[in-house]
């Protein structure tokens, strides 16, 4: 048979010299691979059947690329950029909260000794809540040297407004009288342990621990 006589071949054959065909497929396609043009790094890529992954990966040179897609996003990763191993995050305010009481933003301890306080009677304002934060009071504790004071009290000073949470009897010297429960100050407001029946000479010592966080 002839070379130049294709009637009888089953089938498809190349024509001499050409070694491509076209192929054509009418089954589903199961998968696709896509490779760019040569000298570009981009195309576009289009498949009517639900993706199940989408595998992106930026142009040469570039970190950044977007990304869109219109089904329902039900997971997403984040990571810092390169350089930069760390990212912030801050909880948004949710009217009408004033703060996170779950952040704490840094950690108060004050000790204090006040000599020779004078009469009658002394206010020791051991601390004052800077603007911009909420105060948290987890322990409280004053105590005097001598034992001529007749009562102490602790006290929340709010806009000139005293508030007494702990009162009691000053018996001797170095007893020291302590509060252990949570208590929240605003901004400006000043922990305060009040002494009655003070000298000249009379020598005080308070101690206040807590933690701040910030305000919205």
């Amino acid at each position: 048979m002839p070379e130049g006589d294709l009637t009888r071949w089953v089938g498809i054959r190349p024509t001499n010299p050409s070694e491509n065909i076209p192929v054509t497929e009418s089954a589903p396609l199961t998968s696709i691979e896509v490779e760019p043009t040569a000298g570009s790094a981009n195309f576009p890529v289009t498949e009517s059947a639900p993706l199940t992954s989408i595998e992106v990966e930026p142009t040469a040179g570039s970190a950044n690329f977007p990304v869109t897609e219109s089904a329902p996003l039900t997971d997403i990763l984040v990571a810092p950029s390169a350089g930069n191993p760390q990212f912030e995050t801050k909880t948004e305010k949710r009217a009408p909260a004033i703060c996170d009481l779950q952040a704490p933003e840094s950690f108060v301890r004050v000790y204090e000794q006040r000599l020779n306080v004078g009469a009658p009677n002394y206010n020791h304002d051991i601390y004052t809540v800077p603007a911009g934060k909420v105060f948290v009071l987890e322990y409280l504790m004053g105590m005097c040297m001598q034992a001529t004071p007749t009562s102490i009290t602790f006290n929340l000073v709010s806009g000139g407004t005293e508030y007494t949470y702990y009162s009691a009897v000053y018996v001797a010297a170095w007893d020291q009288h302590r509060w252990t429960d949570k208590i929240i100050f605003n901004a400006g407001e000043i922990v305060r342990i009040s002494w009655s029946g003070t000298l000249a000479g009379t020598d005080v010592v308070g101690t206040c621990f807590g933690y701040l966080i910030d305000k919205y």
